[in-house]
C-alpha cells in the first residue's frame, strides 16, 4: 500500500506575535519601573504622570510620519501638561538620544499599547473616583479601535519583510528611551500625592509650555 505524505500543518507565527516576543524583555523591564506607583498610586500620582509625559514626549519627538496614533499622542501630552501644571510638577528631560526616527508602526505599538494599559490602571485605581476628580490623562479617549487596526497591519506584515526587523529594533529602542525618561524623574515625593487641585478639571487652566521635555528633548507595549 502506498503511503500518502501529507504536508505538516503550518504553525508559522505572525509578525505581531514575533514582535511581542522579541520586545517582551524590554517591555517587562519598563513595567517594573512603575512598581512604586502600583504600590501607592495615590501618593505617587504626580511622579507617574511626569514619567508618562517624559516617556510619551520622547516617543513623539522620535516618531517618523505616518503613525496612526499621532492625534491621540498629541492629546495625551496636552492632558498631561494640564494635570502636571495643577500639581506643580515639572518633567525632567533626558539627554538628547540623537536624531534618528522610529518606524511609525513601532510608535503605534508603544503608544496604543500604553493606552490600553492606562485604561486597566484607570479601572483599578480610579474605580471609585468621580470623573471630575480624576486626572485628565485618565479621561482620554479609548484606543481600542485604533489598536485593532494596528494589529491588523502588523499581522499583514511578513516576518521576512526587511521592515519587520526595523520595527522590532525600533520598538525595542522606544521601550529603552521610555525607560530612560522614567528614570530621569527620580523618586516620588510627598508633593506627588493626588491633589485637591485635580478636582477642578472643569476649569480651563492655561497650559504651561510643554514642560521641560519640549525644549530639551529632541519616544508600555501593551500591558
Amino acid at each position: 500500500m502506498t503511503k500518502i505524505h501529507r504536508p505538516a500543518p503550518s504553525h508559522a507565527l505572525s509578525f505581531r506575535q514575533i514582535l511581542r516576543h522579541k520586545t517582551s524583555a524590554a517591555h517587562e523591564a519598563g513595567e517594573a519601573q512603575f512598581s512604586q506607583f502600583f504600590a501607592a498610586p495615590a501618593q505617587e500620582l504626580g511622579w507617574f504622570l511626569a514619567a508618562q509625559a517624559a516617556g510619551l514626549g520622547v516617543l513623539a519627538r522620535h516618531a517618523a510620519p505616518g503613525a496612526i496614533c499621532a492625534g491621540l499622542l498629541s492629546d495625551f501630552l496636552d492632558r498631561l501638561d494640564r494635570d502636571l501644571a495643577r500639581l506643580g510638577r515639572l518633567v525632567r528631560p533626558i539627554p538628547d538620544p540623537g536624531p534618528s526616527l522610529l518606524d511609525p508602526l513601532a510608535v503605534d505599538y508603544l503608544v496604543l499599547g500604553s493606552r490600553l494599559g492606562t485604561q486597566v490602571i484607570d479601572r483599578k485605581v480610579f474605580a471609585e473616583t468621580p470623573a471630575e476628580a480624576k486626572p485628565l490623562y485618565f479621561q482620554a479617549p479609548a484606543a481600542g479601535a485604533l489598536w485593532k487596526r494596528h494589529c491588523a497591519t502588523l499581522d499583514a506584515l511578513s516576518p521576512a519583510d526587511p521592515r519587520a526587523a526595523c520595527v522590532v529594533a525600533d520598538a525595542t529602542r522606544g521601550f529603552h528611551l521610555f525607560a530612560q525618561a522614567v528614570q530621569a524623574q527620580g523618586a516620588g515625593t510627598t508633593s506627588d500625592a493626588l491633589a485637591p487641585a485635580l478636582a477642578s478639571n472643569s476649569i480651563d487652566h492655561p497650559r504651561p509650555g510643554r514642560i521641560a521635555a519640549d525644549t530639551d528633548l529632541t519616544p508600555k507595549e501593551p500591558t
